[in-house]
């Protein structure tokens, strides 16, 4: 995400951004447990499925949460090309 002391665009663009981000991190913690959930009603798993999908879930969100805040040390993402050189 752009510095927010340096972004030029309109305040609801920036809004917007944040919202889908946040919304993004959501569903990649929720998706995993419900489908979890919908295997294991399956093929008779409980509580494995939903289990084993509420983790990677978790993990899986913390880990956008953790990049979007600050911490860019997601491999294979190129940090933003220095224009000064």
């Amino acid at each position: 995400m752009p510095d927010s002391k340096h972004d030029d665009r309109p305040p609801m663009v920036v809004a917007m951004q944040w919202v889908t981000q946040i919304t993004t991190i959501g569903l990649e913690m929720a998706l995993p447990a419900g489908l979890g959930y919908w295997a294991d009603t399956r093929w008779g798993t409980e509580p494995w499925l939903v289990s084993v999908g509420a983790a990677v879930g978790f993990a899986v969100g913390m880990r956008h949460l953790l990049w979007i805040t600050g911490d860019r040390t997601r491999p294979n993402v190129p940090d933003k090309p220095d224009r000064d050189r």
